[in-house]
């Protein structure tokens, strides 16, 4: 097992090197995104579900999940911090060093310690704790295949407080890629001064749902990665999160992009329950 999470690590490192992402945080880039964040979170913080746990908690704990710099996570602390005398955060992700650089930034901007573990986020209910609430930030759905996504839900609602809220970043991708601009065989992903990444379609497998892009950086001619991706959308990820929690609902950031809140966890189908045949 360990073989093959150091193998999902080393994958994600070298996608991630090649995409033009703002991985650290004390970059320009990274303090423009961060500021962008702080917006959404001060945003997610006037829904009713969380005005109603903030209203009732003096300490809020706080898990998120694939959480890369931690971005999403910090900010949402940040925000809280406002209403809130306490808050603790997890940062999880399977990358080491984007998490090294999450407690330390998150650190700091907090003014309180960050704590960071390095964990496949389908074996988030092998914690022995609780959260209030938890996040995944950054559109990192198309990591996830169905049956991944599944599992996902089902161990991290496990984690969850009767009362506690999953919060998922998303946007409709059936409009913005396939109605709107279309499915590009060869897509370029980004430029920079010093990188131009391009991807190409590689395959598709039905069985999974997933589409499987080539990418790789011209401009430093690295080692090409082959990532799976599917092309979730608004509507069935809410609906999936419906088998989890009680209630969804929405809250639009830009015009495709949302947070979709699951409320009140199930916690029926257990995470044992769920796994892949032999």
């Amino acid at each position: 097992m360990g073989g093959k999470r150091k193998m999902e690590e080393d994958k994600l490192s070298q996608l991630y090197s090649v995409l033009p992402w703002p991985d650290n945080p004390e970059s320009k880039a990274g303090q423009e995104y961060y500021e962008t964040t702080l917006g959404f979170m001060k945003r997610l913080i006037q829904h009713p579900w969380l005005e109603e746990i903030l209203s009732r908690r003096k300490k809020i704990r706080i898990l998120e999940v694939c959480g890369g710099a931690g971005y999403g996570g910090v900010a949402l602390s940040r925000t809280i911090l406002n209403r809130a005398s306490s808050v603790s955060l997890l940062i999880t992700d399977l990358r080491k060093k984007a998490l090294a650089r999450a407690k330390k930034w998150g650190t700091q901007v907090i003014g309180k310690r960050v704590e960071t573990l390095v964990i496949d986020v389908k074996k988030i209910h092998t914690l022995r704790r609780k959260f209030d609430l938890a996040l995944m930030y950054g559109l990192s759905t198309p990591h996830f295949n169905p049956r991944e996504l599944v599992r996902l839900l089902s161990s991290v609602s496990d984690r969850l407080e009767e009362d506690g809220i999953f919060v998922v970043d998303e946007m409709d991708r059936r409009y913005t890629i396939f109605l709107n601009v279309g499915y590009k065989w060869a897509l370029a992903e980004g430029a920079e001064e010093d990188r131009l990444a391009v991807s190409f379609h590689s395959g598709y497998d039905p069985s999974k749902g997933t589409f499987k892009r080539v990418f790789i950086d011209l401009a430093r001619r690295g080692t090409p990665v082959t990532l799976e991706t599917f092309m979730w959308g608004l509507a069935e990820v809410a609906a999936m999160m419906w088998i989890f929690f009680k209630a969804v609902d929405l809250v639009q950031l830009r015009a495709t992009r949302h947070f979709i809140l699951g409320y009140r966890p199930r916690k029926i189908l257990k995470p044992q329950d769920l796994k892949e045949n032999k």
